[in-house]
């Protein structure tokens, strides 16, 4: 089977698709927190247009399927997002954003990556199998941690 998704980096034009998403994962996940969100909208802005260099886009043609973007927390790079349109997932798109952040998080030279995820996002497994382990809880999130020092190779893109 062909693969029809290609992954790039960001542009501004595609902060709607960002919105989107994270609106759509705040309805899924969060809901009770649709409210606050909305309403911290414009640190969003800011927080999107800051991290547009770590921003990628997955898509097919020209439509956004997915996205990641990640920051930088003192010497560790944050996945900050990582989202997947509900009826593109399941095709592997997840595990080749979360690759992305791992290699460009590496390119720039970081060695330590953290994320952290509700205890019931789905997306835990993904995490997992890439090799983030577990180390606590925090502000009700699981948090995780992946050491690129430590390991050889990165979230396998096939």
């Amino acid at each position: 089977m062909t693969d029809l998704h290609s992954i790039r980096r960001a542009r501004a034009a595609d902060l709607p698709a960002i919105y989107a998403g994270e609106l759509d994962y705040i309805r899924q996940i969060e809901p009770e927190q649709e409210a606050r969100w909305t309403g911290g909208m414009y640190w969003h802005m800011k927080q999107w247009t800051n991290d547009l260099e770590h921003m990628f886009i997955a898509e097919s043609g020209e439509e956004a399927t997915g996205y990641c973007f990640w920051e930088v927390h003192s010497n560790v790079a944050v996945l900050a997002s990582i989202y997947v349109l509900p009826d593109k997932r399941r095709v592997g798109l997840g595990r080749r954003l979360l690759a992305e952040f791992i290699s460009d998080a590496r390119a720039q030279g970081f060695a330590s990556l953290t994320l952290g995820v509700k205890p019931d996002n789905p997306a835990r497994v993904l995490y997992e199998a890439a090799g983030f382990v577990y180390t606590h809880d925090d502000g009700g999130y699981r948090h995780y941690a992946y050491q690129l020092d430590s390991l050889t190779a990165i979230v396998p893109l096939t």
